[in-house]
């Protein structure tokens, strides 16, 4: 058998950079589209800005965390600052996250929910009811809302207390 010849890690970094900065420009176009920076027609939108705008910074927040991961150093990673660092972005990403979910399911207006069912090579697509996509989307923004407050709670005492482990940690598990 023939040896396998290993990856030089600089690679990797390149890699992560470069699946960071897809992320972080998708993210910045949104925003900057929801901010009216970039200008859009209003007809254009089928959400509140804002809610356009917690899309973009998803996607930016998620871009911007694969960047540091990749140009930093573990040890680097793991000074009090960066983990302070890190915890607010990722609370400030689930927090978007949430919010879009809340807005579809529990929001004011009126939405249009599409479904579709496969078995097997069959495909059905239709309307689904406006009540059932609010449940769905709304549980769903509830139950992120409580992952993210349960997740702050337990994070803040682990970051006070020194416990708090960089989100990029192999071994990264929430004590």
């Amino acid at each position: 058998m023939e040896k396998q010849k290993e990856v030089p890690g600089w690679v990797g970094g390149c890699v992560g950079s470069v699946m960071a900065l897809v992320f972080l420009g998708m993210g910045l176009f949104i925003l900057l589209t929801a901010l009216n920076i970039i200008p859009s027609a209003e007809e254009n939108y089928n959400a509140p800005r804002p809610v356009v705008a917690a899309a973009g910074l998803v996607f930016f927040l998620a871009g911007f965390l694969l960047f540091i991961g990749s140009i930093f150093s573990a040890e680097e990673l793991r000074l009090p600052i960066m983990l302070w660092i890190q915890f607010l972005f990722v609370m400030a990403a689930m927090a978007a996250f949430s919010g879009i979910f809340l807005w579809v399911g529990l929001g004011p207006g009126e939405r249009e929910f599409q479904s579709s069912t496969t078995f097997g090579s069959v495909t059905t697509r239709g309307t689904a009811d406006d009540l059932t996509g609010r449940i769905l989307f709304g549980s769903v923004g509830v139950l992120c809302s409580l992952g993210t407050v349960w997740y702050a709670c337990v994070q803040i005492v682990n970051l006070i207390n020194g416990k708090f482990k960089s989100i990029f940690d192999q071994n990264h598990r929430i004590n």
